[in-house]
């Protein structure tokens, strides 16, 4: 896929290197004279997949399809980076009073497609729909999540108006990740949402819809962050995304996302590319804490796993390996470098036919529960089982219907997922305080590591230390996607999983003269 990239790109320098050659100024001349040579697309439609949704307001939509087509529709205040850190987008500035407030100031002269001037109205408007809506949006999820209503009791942030372009905001707490809650679209104070028509800030702007046939979206030339490159973008609703793949490789589709599934077949083909990033799916396995496994025996089991044969053997290495709660290129995974432990100095030791044994020279025993019907969870599950028994311990499956499983069970470990949400906080997981602890893990010094970073007195990298030192769980990766695209399409850098489709703007087609 690099190999392609490099002379795609390498293409477009000798297009530009043969205009500036001919020194000309005007660029739809150049690529007019750089056309002699290759044809970069200025203009054109692209196709892109979507599934019957039921609505075009971006705050309630609950399709995962059309949450990635709106951000060509629709703009927030900060945008996330590939390495998870934030951007300004509609924001021009973000000043910090203190640790809790923030003051911002919009660009000015952004425009709805409709011609209205964007203002902090419009901001608050869209915070307050969201808050007004809150059993029907992703994002109170998000600005709601569980960390704040622990460390919080729910107290959501203020937004108040200081003048026409600039807002100040009030978290209730210092958390580093504060600034992610504000990654919601921006909708008009002024729309009519009972008969809604999408009207947001973003590149493309919408031209028709046929209902579950096509969404046709057109360039916004008033896009306050550059035009885009190509003129249209259609969204193709097919019923079934299993189909995606299928339709794209008879060339109905341009571009579709590889959620979930095998694209492997796709990174080293001389028709497509494919740009891969980790998803929000992390892989993981836990212990039952109920039954109190030592600091040593957790270790043990830790290093008697091998995360690279699990990641070649049930995701054909298409698993981001990590060693905390976040991916390792994400500025919230930073962690110390441990050397590997000697295990031979544990208190868990091995008898004379080479099991483990406890302190009472008691065979240990592993139950391992795991969803049966998850047929990547099983397949774990069965390695595990393979590495732990080679290992030493006796291992027994306890295989269970998804509906099935209790946390009540006699298990010891667990194969399990996590999805980690914009604002990049999973560390509540594992607080005493939190419902989602099915775990029961329960420590002092975490509880106190929780309460120093949500008031901003530490950095995440001394939480992920203290989780990879205590071997709390056991981290796997995030499973990556991969953005497939036709071999003559430049799309300019990384993506992440809350941007799929953020430099779709600046995509440059390419093409032999015929």
């Amino acid at each position: 896929m690099k190999k392609k990239i490099f002379l795609l790109i390498m293409v477009f320098v000798l297009c530009i290197n043969f205009v500036a050659c001919n020194k000309s100024d005007d660029k739809e001349d150049a690529n007019k004279e750089g056309g002699e040579a290759y044809l970069l697309s200025q203009g054109g439609n692209i196709n892109l997949p979507l599934t019957p949704f039921k609505t075009f307001n971006p705050i309630l939509n609950d399709n995962l399809y059309y949450f990635y087509f709106k951000d060509l529709i629709y703009s927030s205040l900060l945008e996330i980076n590939d390495d998870s850190s934030l951007n300004n987008l509609l924001a021009s500035s973000v000043e910090k009073i203190n640790d809790r407030t923030y003051r911002i100031k919009l660009r000015e002269g952004v425009k709805f497609h409709n011609g209205k001037i964007l203002s902090a109205d419009d901001v608050i408007f869209s915070y307050n729909y969201i808050l007004n809506n809150k059993d029907r949006s992703f994002y109170y999820n998000l600005i709601n999540d569980e960390s704040n209503k622990i460390f919080n009791s729910s107290q959501n942030f203020a937004m108040n108006r200081v003048d026409n372009n600039t807002i100040e905001v009030r978290f209730a707490s210092a958390s580093k990740n504060n600034l992610y809650k504000l990654t919601f679209p921006i909708i008009s104070s002024s729309d009519d949402y009972k008969n809604y028509t999408p009207n947001g800030t973003g590149p493309f702007k919408f031209k028709s819809y046929e209902n579950n046939k096509t969404l046709i979206l057109e360039k916004n030339k008033s896009y306050f962050n550059g035009q885009a490159s190509i003129d249209t973008v259609t969204g193709i609703v097919i019923d079934n995304p299993s189909n995606f793949e299928g339709i794209f490789e008879t060339g109905k589709l341009d571009i579709y996302t590889a959620f979930d599934t095998n694209y492997s077949e796709f990174l080293n083909s001389s028709k497509y590319a494919a740009l891969e990033f980790p998803s929000n799916k992390l892989y993981y396995i836990g212990f039952n804490y109920k039954k109190n496994p030592s600091l040593d025996l957790r270790k043990v089991i830790e290093a008697s796993i091998n995360k690279d044969i699990i990641n070649k053997e049930v995701f054909s290495t298409n698993l981001s390996l990590c060693q905390g709660f976040y991916p390792e290129e994400s500025i919230f995974g930073l962690h110390d470098i441990k050397e590997k432990e000697d295990l031979s100095k544990l208190s868990v030791k091995k008898n004379e036919n080479h099991q483990y044994v406890d302190e009472n020279n008691k065979i240990i025993k592993l139950n391992i529960l795991y969803n049966k019907n998850d047929a990547k969870k099983r397949a774990i599950a069965n390695i595990i089982y393979t590495q732990l028994d080679n290992a030493g311990f006796k291992v027994e499956m306890l295989g269970k219907n998804a509906n099935d499983i209790s946390f009540t069970e006699n298990y010891d470990i667990y194969v399990g997922e996590y999805l980690v949400n914009n604002s990049f906080d999973l560390n509540y997981r594992f607080s005493n305080r939190s419902e989602a602890n099915f775990t029961s893990y329960s420590d002092d010094r975490y509880e106190a590591l929780l309460n120093n970073l949500y008031a901003n007195k530490i950095e995440y990298k001394e939480i992920n230390n203290f989780l990879q030192n205590e071997k709390i769980y056991i981290p796997l990766g995030y499973e990556k996607n991969a953005l497939v695209l036709k071999e003559n399409m430049i799309y300019d850098g990384k993506i992440n999983f809350q941007n799929v489709y953020s430099k779709i703007k600046d995509l440059i087609i390419v093409s032999a003269k015929s």
